[in-house]
């Protein structure tokens, strides 16, 4: 048990750098560039959209079940379909946050191999699926979807509220999963143990990361000290790549909901450049003959003479107990059978920082007991009591950027 728990601790305190780091530069990122400065140069279908939109999606911290709908916002706003599909294959294995952590955790030389290989993996299926829609009528575009949110308040606190309050908020879960793995790894297996096996190697291991990421969920974050500990057990690199790139980008879940909301087309491309370009991504680094030092397998080295780390780690942790704690504390309420049940429809969603919006505006409200938002049906549940109007939860609704109404209620 003090073996498992010092390898977490070490995990912890090396992530934690670099993982705030980079959520701090998305926060800036999300708040000063604009999103309608990206769509406008999405529009036309070819390979300059696919390669533009690949270079927005590579350094964007989304998620493989945030990016869809934001490549589904960008499709409504304009984007052509090859655009839209660069986008969903370029951005979630990658991000700021992600790339900073790989270069902290498994050196540069892995965060630019990924870096390269997600992009390359967009622009070939963006490409792909303009070639397969050449021949088709051109699809009118729905009206703009705008990821609402206030303007009013000061760029530290936007900063703050989107690096803190929605990308670490949305991934904590995936986060603590991923640290728990690792030390698992790390404590049951000595360090070299899977480098007896020459199958794992060759293609064979790059196809058994393939086979275990595919349908594993795991966001870009939480997929590194997973890689470094499979790293440390003698793992091939080649193979840790494959799985970084495949563990984020692709899930059960998220490909039914893109074969559901893009067509199939759109998903076998998606899917295929992914797999495609890990794989040789994979092989190439695996001829370099890379030799990783990764402290994030080391308690020792972690822990013992970084205050920095140390600091950040002890705040990293709380942050996932808080959310935790929250979230618990909210499923409780909203499924204690209190009260009665309000279903919302929510127009202008777009985002997991659109989903706190509306959660947190109807939270406030008079009556309300517990609120769960779904981004991907635009509906908000709100358990409710005496006291509670849904005429006053439309308007707050409205006061932060999205039109909502009442779709069912209980009597």
């Amino acid at each position: 048990m003090l073996r498992f728990l010092d390898a977490l601790w070490g995990t912890v305190t090396v992530l934690a750098p670099p993982l705030f780091l980079g959520l701090l530069i998305a926060g800036i990122l999300h708040t000063f560039v604009r999103r309608e400065r990206i769509t406008a140069h999405l529009g036309r279908p070819g390979f300059r959209s696919a390669l533009k939109a690949a270079l927005i999606g590579v350094p964007l911290p989304l998620c493989s079940c945030g990016v869809l709908p934001a490549a589904i916002a960008l499709r409504k706003d304009g984007a052509s379909r090859g655009a839209a599909a660069s986008f969903l294959a370029s951005t979630p294995q990658t991000g700021v946050d992600s790339i900073v952590a790989t270069g902290g955790v498994l050196g540069w030389t892995v965060a630019l191999a990924k870096v390269v290989a997600a992009f390359v993996a967009g622009v070939v299926s963006g490409t792909l699926v303009d070639h397969l829609y050449r021949n088709m009528e051109p699809e009118e575009a729905a009206g703009p979807v705008s990821c609402a949110g206030s303007q009013h308040t000061g760029w530290p606190r936007r900063i703050w509220d989107y690096s803190f309050g929605t990308i670490f908020r949305d991934i904590y879960r995936w986060l603590l999963l991923g640290l728990v793995i690792s030390a698992f790894i790390v404590t049951f297996l000595e360090p070299g143990t899977l480098s007896r096996y020459e199958l794992l190697k060759g293609p064979l291991g790059l196809l058994a990361a393939l086979a275990v990421g595919i349908p594993l969920y795991v966001c870009s974050l939480a997929s590194i000290p997973v890689a470094a500990a499979l790293v440390y057990a003698g793992f091939p690199v080649g193979g840790a790549l494959v799985f970084l790139m495949a563990g984020p980008a692709t899930n059960a879940a998220t490909m039914g909901a893109v074969w559901k909301s893009m067509g199939s087309k759109v998903f076998w491309s998606y899917i295929m450049s992914v797999v495609v370009v890990s794989l040789a991504a994979g092989l190439v680094l695996n001829s370099l003959d890379l030799t990783i030092d990764s402290q994030v397998l080391h308690g020792q080295h972690g822990a013992a003479g970084d205050p920095v780390g140390t600091v950040l780690g002890i705040l990293m942790l709380a942050g996932i107990a808080s959310w935790g704690v929250r979230d618990i504390m909210a499923k409780i309420s909203s499924g204690s059978g209190r009260g009665r049940r309000v279903v919302f429809s929510i127009e202008g969603m777009g985002c997991m920082s659109c989903v706190n919006k509306v959660r947190d505006a109807l939270r406030n409200l008079e009556g309300v007991i517990g609120v769960e938002v779904s981004l991907d049906d635009g509906r908000a549940y709100v358990r409710v009591e005496d006291g509670f109007d849904a005429d006053e939860a439309v308007r707050a609704l409205a006061g932060t950027g999205y039109r909502g109404r009442v779709i069912s209620a209980d009597e």
